[in-house]
């Protein structure tokens, strides 16, 4: 390796290391900031001060920048990480650069869930084969039941399989049934493969949207309900759609575990919510969760008419 690829390495890794320690101040502060923001609301509320909304306003302003700044070290990272070329510096790129570092993020989930899935589902075919061939001379009758038990394994891989093909191409489902019939298809298969009980309430007549809305809509559906399988707990999901002042509400409902209110900001990242605000943000909408421990939770997405 010449000196220049080494000294050029070590200032990426010195800079990883910084933006890492930045991103994570920057969350501190952002925190903070939202916190006094809502007490100082709260002082006013009591009528100890006047003059506080204005202070809390800025307080809010202020912590929502720190949040804006903690996402693009956090996206530059990314870049770093991944080798790409720094991002530009215009405002404009970065809402673009957010969708591909979700994307990114989306890749990598559903590599894992193949690995787990179906790469196990085949490992576990393949010794069962060797094991039948081992016991044919033998043993006919365990031969036959673990041919059988491979069918079943096997067809549960098709079952699934069939799943990751919806969730990668939901244009299919979509283009045959619209949004409502789509949805209510894929409640249909969540709730067979999952056993959590599924209703679909649609208040309004939703028609047909562009094709690329309905998607990125599905997509923010898809997120909440493997949110609801993977961490909920839950045994009874209803998914309402509905217009309420001049907006196209949908909602994922949960009974499961619920969240701590204080912690839904930290939890983005692990819970997919990064991934469902950004795509909320390309429909000119907004991403709200509303939990409490033990009370379930509410996911909505609330996009213009």
């Amino acid at each position: 390796m010449s000196n220049e690829n080494a000294a050029l390495d070590e200032f990426m890794a010195d800079a990883l290391a910084v933006l890492r320690e930045t991103e994570s101040n920057l969350q501190k502060l952002a925190q903070m900031a939202r916190l006094r923001s809502e007490q100082l609301r709260s002082n006013q509320e009591n009528g100890r001060d006047a003059d506080t909304d204005e202070a809390a306003h800025r307080v809010q302003q202020i912590g929502q920048q720190l949040t804006k700044l903690s996402q693009r070290s956090n996206t530059l990272q990314t870049y770093l990480k991944n080798g790409f070329d720094a991002p530009p510096i215009d405002d404009d790129h970065w809402p673009r650069i957010r969708i591909l570092q979700s994307q990114e993020e989306e890749r990598s989930q559903l590599a894992r869930e193949l690995e787990e899935n179906v790469g196990q589902l085949l490992a576990n075919a393949v010794f069962e084969l060797a094991s039948c061939q081992h016991l044919l001379v033998n043993d006919k009758d365990a031969v036959a039941d673990g041919l059988d038990a491979l069918q079943i394994e096997l067809e549960q891989g098709l079952t699934n399989i069939r799943h990751f093909i919806t969730d990668l191409e939901p244009a299919a489902i979509l283009g045959n049934f619209g949004l409502g019939g789509g949805v209510r298809r894929y409640l249909e298969q969540f709730e067979a493969r999952t056993n959590i009980k599924t209703e679909l309430r649609i208040n309004t007549n939703i028609g047909r949207l562009p094709s690329i809305i309905e998607i990125t809509i599905f997509r923010i559906i898809q997120e909440a309900l493997r949110n609801v399988y993977l961490h909920a707990n839950a045994t009874r999901v209803d998914f309402v759609i509905e217009e309420k002042d001049a907006l196209l509400e949908f909602s994922v409902i949960d009974n499961g575990d619920g969240l701590i209110p204080d912690r839904i900001d930290v939890s983005k990242k692990n819970l997919g919510l990064a991934i469902m605000v950004d795509y909320a943000e390309l429909l000119n909408g907004k991403l709200r969760v509303f939990s409490e421990p033990g009370q379930g939770t509410q996911v909505t997405l609330s996009i213009p008419l």
